[in-house]
C-alpha cells in the first residue's frame, strides 16, 4: 500500500464573495468526487488564527515539532544544494536599493532582480569577509538573492536573532538584534555578538557598494545586503526512521527540496502536476507527496476570481490522476492564502480528505472548507502522519516494544 498526499498549497481562504470562499465558488468535480467517496473533514497543521510559512506548515504536516525547525536559512541553503556546517549560520539574503536618511536606511526595492553578473562578481569580491572573529561567506543563488554564511573563530555564533528585512516595501532596514526569549542558558550573550556583526557588515557593505562604480550607472542602486531567516543546523530524525515509510517529494519549489534534504526523503523536480501524476505509478515509494503552489502564488495577487480560475485549473489536472487500487490518497493544503486582505498567509484551518479502499465514507458531497468541516475528521499536524500510519495497516500498538519505541513495526529486528 502507498500513501500519495496531494498537497495544494495556499488552498484555504476567507469568506471573500458573499460570504463564500474562492474554493466554494470553484466549479471542482473532481475534489467533489473525491470528497464524496472519501472521508473529509477541517485540517490545521498548528494552531487556530496562528499562520505559518510553508517549510514549518510542511515540517509539522509531516509529522515533526518546532523543536526540529533548524531555521529557514538553513532550509534556503540545503534547497540551494550548499553544503551546510555545524557551528555556522546560514541566512537568505538579497541585494536591496535603499535610500539613507536621518533615520536609517529606507528601502525603496527589497530584491534588485535585474542584478548581473559582473555587478555580483563585483560585490562578492568587495563586501567584507571578515569583522571582528566573525568569517561572511556569500553564495549567489540568481535574481538579486544569496546565501549568508556566518562563522565565528571559536564557533561563538548563534541563530537566535531577529531579521533585518522588514518582508514589506517602504520600511527602514531593521537592527539586527538578539531575541532573549529563545535564547537557552548562557547563549545571549552570542547572540547579541552575532548581532552586532551582522549589523557591522550590512552598513560596511553599503559603504562600500553605494560608492562602487556600477552603481553609478544603475537608475535603481543595488546598494544594501539584507538579510533575514538565521538558522542552524540541527539533528533530526529521518522521516524513515520516525515513520517507517521510503518517501519521496515532488515539487518544484527550492524550499520543499531543501526541507526534503534536511529530513532525508528523495526529491524529484517537477514543473507541473501532470508531470507528477505521469511519474507516481512508475515511482517505489511507501508515500508520495506530491505539491502544486499554482494557488497559493495566484493567492497573493489579492484577486479572489483570479484564485477560483486556477482552483478549477488544478481540479481538472486531478483527473489525470491515476491510482492503484490499494493507494490511500490524502488531499489536503499546508496553510491558507487569504486573496484580499494584507496577510501573507492567514491562520484558518484547510479542507481534507482522505479516500481510499477501507476509509470511511461520511456525508460530504462537496470538497470546500465550509463542507468539509461537517465531516469526520477534526486533526492536526502531530496527528496526520498518525493517520496515514493507521488507514496504511502499519501503525503499532502504542503498548508494544518490539526493539525500542517506535510508531510503526520495525523491519530487521535484532533476534536473541
Amino acid at each position: 500500500m502507498r500513501a500519495i498526499l496531494l498537497l495544494l498549497d495556499g488552498l484555504g481562504d476567507r469568506g471573500v464573495l458573499n460570504k463564500k470562499t474562492p474554493l466554494q465558488c470553484a466549479k471542482t468535480p473532481n475534489l467533489d468526487m473525491l470528497a464524496k467517496e472519501g472521508m473529509c473533514g477541517i485540517y490545521k497543521a498548528y494552531k487556530e488564527g496562528v499562520p505559518l510559512s510553508t517549510e514549518i506548515a510542511h515540517l509539522l504536516l509531516w509529522g515533526y515539532s518546532l523543536e526540529d525547525y533548524p531555521g529557514r536559512g538553513v532550509i534556503e541553503a540545503l534547497g540551494e544544494d550548499i553544503k551546510v556546517e555545524e557551528n555556522k549560520i546560514y541566512l537568505r539574503m538579497s541585494i536591496a536599493s535603499v535610500k539613507r536618511d536621518e533615520k536609517g536606511f529606507f528601502i525603496l526595492e527589497r530584491r534588485v532582480k535585474d542584478i548581473k553578473d559582473n555587478e555580483v562578481e563585483e560585490i562578492l569580491k568587495e563586501v567584507p569577509k571578515v569583522i571582528d572573529n566573525y568569517k561572511f561567506n556569500m553564495f549567489y543563488t540568481g535574481e538579486g538573492d544569496f546565501i549568508l554564511e556566518v562563522g565565528e573563530k571559536f564557533d561563538r555564533v548563534s541563530d537566535k536573532i531577529s531579521d533585518a528585512d522588514p518582508f514589506y516595501k517602504n520600511k527602514y532596514v531593521l537592527k539586527v538584534k538578539a531575541i532573549k526569549e529563545i535564547c537557552k542558558d548562557e547563549e545571549y550573550p552570542i547572540a547579541k555578538s552575532t548581532a552586532e556583526a551582522i549589523n557591522k557588515f550590512m552598513k560596511c557593505s553599503y559603504n562600500l557598494l553605494d560608492n562602487i562604480e556600477f552603481n553609478k550607472k544603475r537608475e535603481l542602486k543595488a546598494n544594501f545586503l539584507l538579510p533575514k531567516w538565521a538558522g542552524m543546523i540541527k539533528k533530526v530524525e529521518s522521516f524513515k526512521d520516525r515513520w517507517g515509510l521510503n518517501g519521496v517529494v515532488l515539487a518544484k519549489s527550492k524550499l520543499l527540496k531543501g526541507l526534503a534534504r534536511y529530513l532525508g526523503l528523495d526529491f524529484i523536480r517537477i514543473d507541473s502536476l501532470k508531470e507528477g501524476f505521469n511519474l507516481i505509478n512508475e515511482l517505489n515509494y511507501d508515500f508520495i507527496h506530491i505539491h502544486t503552489k499554482e494557488i497559493d502564488e495566484v493567492s497573493h495577487l489579492k484577486d479572489p476570481k483570479e484564485k477560483i480560475k486556477a482552483i478549477e485549473k488544478v481540479d481538472n489536472e486531478i483527473k489525470n490522476l491515476k491510482l492503484k487500487n490499494d493507494d490511500l490518497l490524502i488531499v489536503t493544503a499546508d496553510h491558507s492564502t487569504p486573496s484580499v486582505g494584507r496577510l501573507i498567509h492567514s491562520g484558518e484551518s484547510v479542507p481534507i480528505l482522505f479516500y481510499g479502499k477501507y476509509v470511511r465514507k461520511d456525508k460530504v458531497k462537496e470538497f470546500n472548507e465550509i463542507s468539509c468541516s461537517e465531516g469526520h475528521l477534526r486533526i492536526s499536524g502531530d496527528e496526520l502522519m498518525y493517520l496515514i500510519l493507521n488507514y496504511l495497516d502499519r501503525a503499532l500498538l502504542l503498548s508494544l516494544r518490539p526493539g525500542g519505541l517506535y510508531r510503526y513495526y520495525p523491519e530487521n529486528l535484532e533476534i536473541l
